[in-house]
């Protein structure tokens, strides 16, 4: 049973591994960094170069799975147990252990952002001011929304239905690499308003993936012999599972090497009214379209359609040993069609990038000091496209050459209410979108955000001074 309904309702719990920090991204020191949400930002920075190390930014949200009483720094010397009905043990009434929530239908949003070296710089050309930059990413997401929750009666050790209807469900998992570049420059030079026009073209480096999707309800159907010995066979079901993968089974290692590419997009457009007395700007506001594209792989794709297949106490299932994907999919197909290739149906599919629309507004309180909002709402469009979790966040800044700092409180998925921080001090910024999993205990540890970074700009520099550093001929 736990094998092929564990691989088409997914076990969450092994899922916590991320998501762009929006939080900085609204500083206008953020440079290079806050270009992957607002192509058009970079051209607002007040420094004339900008490069970043290095950063880091994880995201995890679920509702299937929780460890109690817990944070995550706490996870570092916590011995987590399993939950046990029959021992009586659960996250109500023990600390760090692993429960469930055991909701009707399941769902879980991770992602992991690696912003290599990159940099961004203004130049010049034909008396035109452009912002051009140059990124390295590597990035995973994986998500699964609205997910039929059979196993919630496993986890409270209940007896399954005679009869249950197991409704369609799409899971994808994509792990791949970005190169991209970033060009951003001034529109409409006579207007009475600053517009700003920004893009990114990414060329896409995939590395792993997974696109399992059952296409209709299929039945899940119990039964008990004179013995009491459960059978549930699985009947009158249509998935499709592709897959590709760099981890090497045999020897236990991950080994890099190209499985598939693509190209993606972003665009942004941004308006400023600026008081030309002043640095600040009164009211900033944008749109942009994010990942626009797609990944091409070579890889495996199944088909698993029709006859019944028992799952629970079967011994093919039970006296095996599972090695690979690969060798999985094998057993079923000889489950299934009685050969271990019929599944097999060729090897090319596409997983479509997490596409997304991005609004932002920023209003300026004081000197230094910028009250936000941004939203950001999923558009799936492409072909097995990724699902980013959807988010509205409200954040106040303070933003100066050295220092930078600011508070934020966010929806996400417009129900889970999470607040949030970060702080630019010289070359190091620190930032969560969920600050309080991290270091506080939670009764339900579920979520979390963390967001670390290394760059390099002219701290001690701005506007100013580089005036009076021209030469002048008065």
């Amino acid at each position: 049973m736990k094998y092929l309904v564990a691989f088409c309702c997914i076990q969450f719990s092994y899922l916590i591994q991320a998501q762009e920090s929006i939080l900085f991204g609204n500083d206008q020191y953020s440079g290079i960094s806050s270009v992957m949400i607002s192509p058009a930002q970079a051209f607002l920075n007040p420094n004339p170069w900008d490069i970043n190390m290095i950063a880091e930014d994880v995201f995890v949200q679920n509702d299937y799975g929780f460890i109690s009483q817990q944070s995550f720094i706490g996870l570092t010397n916590a011995e987590i147990k399993s939950a046990s009905i029959k021992k009586n043990i659960t996250g109500d009434n023990t600390p760090n252990v692993f429960d469930f929530y055991n909701n009707e239908f399941g769902n879980y949003h991770l992602s992991s952002d690696i912003l290599g070296p990159s940099f961004q710089l203004k130049i010049n050309i034909k008396e035109k001011d452009f912002a051009v930059g140059l990124f390295s990413r590597l990035r995973t997401q994986s998500s699964a929304v609205n997910v039929d929750n059979y196993l919630r009666f496993g986890n409270q050790d209940l007896l399954e239905p005679e009869l249950y209807t197991l409704k369609p469900l799409k899971i994808n998992f994509m792990n791949w690499a970005e190169i991209g570049l970033n060009v951003a420059t001034e529109i409409f030079p006579y207007s009475d308003h600053q517009w700003i026009i920004g893009g990114n073209i990414k060329y896409e480096i995939g590395l792993d993936a997974l696109n399992v999707e059952s296409k209709v309800p299929f039945q899940l159907t119990r039964s008990n012999d004179e013995a009491d010995v459960k059978s549930i066979v699985a009947s009158d079901y249509d998935i499709a599972a592709s897959f590709v993968t760099n981890y090497n089974f045999e020897t236990d290692r991950y080994e890099y090497q190209q499985r598939g590419k693509g190209l993606g997009f972003d665009f942004g457009l941004t308006f400023i009214d600026r008081d030309s007395d002043a640095e600040d700007y009164n009211l900033k506001a944008g749109l942009n379209v994010l990942d626009i594209g797609s990944v091409s792989f070579e890889g495996e794709n199944h088909l698993l359609k029709g006859s019944a297949v028992e799952l629970e106490n079967n011994p093919t299932f039970k006296n095996t040993k599972f090695k690979s994907p690969h060798q999985f999919l094998q057993l079923l197909s000889n489950e299934v069609y009685g050969d271990e290739n019929a599944s097999l149906q060729g090897t090319d599919f596409k997983i479509g990038l997490p596409t997304s629309l991005h609004f932002n507004i920023s209003k300026n309180i004081r000197e230094h000091h910028y009250l936000n909002a941004d939203w950001i709402q999923r558009i799936p469009v492409f072909e097995n496209s990724l699902k980013r979790s959807n988010i509205f966040n409200v954040s106040y800044t303070v933003q100066k050459p050295v220092v930078g700092y600011g508070g934020s409180i966010s929806l996400y998925e417009y129900r889970s209410l999470q607040v949030g921080a970060y702080l630019r001090i010289g070359p190091l910024i620190l930032g969560s979108e969920n600050l309080f999993p991290l270091i506080f205990k939670q009764k339900r540890l579920h979520s979390g955000d963390f967001y670390i970074a290394i760059k390099l700009y002219p701290f001690w520099d701005n506007e100013m001074k580089r005036h009076r550093r021209e030469n002048c001929n008065c």
